[in-house]
């Protein structure tokens, strides 16, 4: 694998599972220097050991937090050149159901997390012209029945990505978003079990729902991975404002 991102610093969040490990493990192999901040200190402390790389302590929920994160990162890699808001949260649960606290907390971690960061991250970002990308949901743009607080909330960080894109023009800095369809994670398997959903239903639905690319009705954390690599590579350097969907033909269903 080349070195797209050798001397790069990339600050991710989510970094010690799923989509995130597999996004700081894809950024180490080009040659990044990663920093993970991660609810999970035991399991991004890990990763960082085995990448070469640093972890700090991140509740996305606190915007003092990502003030102390972003301080943290800049203090052991020099800057930040890259900002990749992963952690996120899935929730199930029709609108009359759900839970006033289940929608607060998805609301705070999906995307109050990512504006608190974002905004926390715009000095060192400002400085190195870097970029931001965003993980999202296919179910932001078009909704997927029983996950409403889940779409309601990936719908607000598209347009974060969107708006800060157009802000920060300016400033050379570039926003994007990825917006996967299901994907296979530890964190999907939970939330699907938690939700009373069997995984042979939900596999079943999402490969009558969309056109049969292979015979894989979910993506990796690899693939998704990759696709965020590209955005913030200096191949996509045209690029902001953009939503890449990865999710199969979904939303063509």
């Amino acid at each position: 694998m080349g070195q797209r991102f050798a001397g790069r610093r990339v600050l991710l969040t989510g970094g010690a599972s799923g989509i995130g490990q597999a996004t700081a493990e894809r950024f180490a192999s080009e040659g990044a220097t990663v920093a993970i901040g991660d609810v999970d200190v035991a399991g991004a402390q890990a990763m960082a050991d085995r990448l070469g790389g640093h972890a700090f302590a991140y509740d996305a929920r606190d915007p003092a937090a990502a003030l102390k994160l972003v301080g943290d990162a800049q203090a052991a890699m020099g800057g930040i050149d890259i900002l990749l808001n992963i952690a996120g949260i899935m929730t199930w649960g029709r609108i009359e159901e759900t839970d006033l606290g289940a929608w607060q907390r998805t609301l705070d971690i999906n995307l109050s997390g990512p504006f608190y960061l974002t905004q926390a991250a715009f000095a060192p970002l400002s400085a190195a012209k870097g970029c931001i990308v965003n993980v999202a949901s296919a179910s932001g743009l078009h909704p997927v029945y029983g996950t409403s607080a889940y779409g309601i909330s990936k719908a607000g960080v598209i347009a974060l990505t969107k708006s800060t894109s157009l802000e920060w023009a300016r400033h050379g800095i570039r926003v994007n978003a990825i917006a996967p369809g299901g994907v296979n994670t530890p964190m999907h398997e939970k939330t699907t079990a938690a939700g009373g959903i069997d995984p042979a239903i939900f596999t079943e639905a999402a490969g009558r729902n969309m056109p049969k690319l292979t015979d894989r009705d979910a993506c990796t954390p690899a693939e998704i991975a990759a696709a965020i690599a590209y955005l913030a590579s200096d191949e996509a350097r045209y690029a902001t404002g953009t939503v890449l969907i990865l999710d199969g033909g979904q939303l063509t269903g």
